[in-house]
């Protein structure tokens, strides 16, 4: 006797397995070639870096309004794509040269639409969420995935602040703070 699967359990695990996969992609995580310590000289020279960007805590503010923003004005152009927030945002130690610091990092919640957005809104899609990544200073772009119905970038700065945008069987926005200190 073949199982059958509902398939409203199969878009989800399928939702999940993208998300696992983006949010991997996101944080860097490779176990082949892992970050390397900086030296403490590189850690000192780093550290007055951080106390010239803005808090943790403004900069998960100023990403999660963002992410907010960026999916009101995609459901604005294609009205079926609604968001939700998913997963608990999460708190880290920072990468070099900043690991020694007292810097943290927060990857944000999933901002998350079961329904994709569709293929012929993505090219403004993407222009609304660069206009965005620009005004946080997240020039950088990396494209994972750009196909039909299959798109993941990534926007960044050198601080390390990211905006993570992408569309196949969901839609979803996403981000990380980069290292930076926490509020006393």
């Amino acid at each position: 006797m073949a199982l059958r699967q509902h398939p409203r359990h199969a878009q989800r695990l399928s939702i999940l397995v993208w998300v696992a996969a983006i949010m991997l992609g996101a944080t860097g995580c490779h176990v082949s070639s892992p970050d390397k310590p900086a030296d403490p000289g590189q850690t000192s020279a780093a550290a007055p870096d951080l106390t010239s960007l803005p808090t943790l805590e403004d900069t998960q503010a100023q990403i999660t309004s963002t992410i907010e923003r960026v999916g009101q004005q995609i459901s604005a152009i294609a009205p079926a794509v609604t968001w939700a927030w998913r997963r608990e945002a999460s708190q880290g130690g920072c990468r070099p040269p900043f690991e020694q610091s007292d810097g943290r990092e927060v990857l944000l919640a999933n901002y998350v639409s079961d329904v994709p957005i569709p293929e012929q809104n993505w090219k403004q899609a993407y222009d609304i969420a660069a206009r965005a990544a620009g005004e946080l200073g997240a020039a950088t772009v990396t494209v994972f995935k750009d196909a039909p119905d299959n798109h993941d970038v990534q926007f960044s700065d050198d601080t390390g602040t990211t905006l993570r945008f992408g569309s196949q069987q969901a839609a979803l926005l996403t981000g990380s703070t980069g290292c930076r200190l926490p509020a006393e």
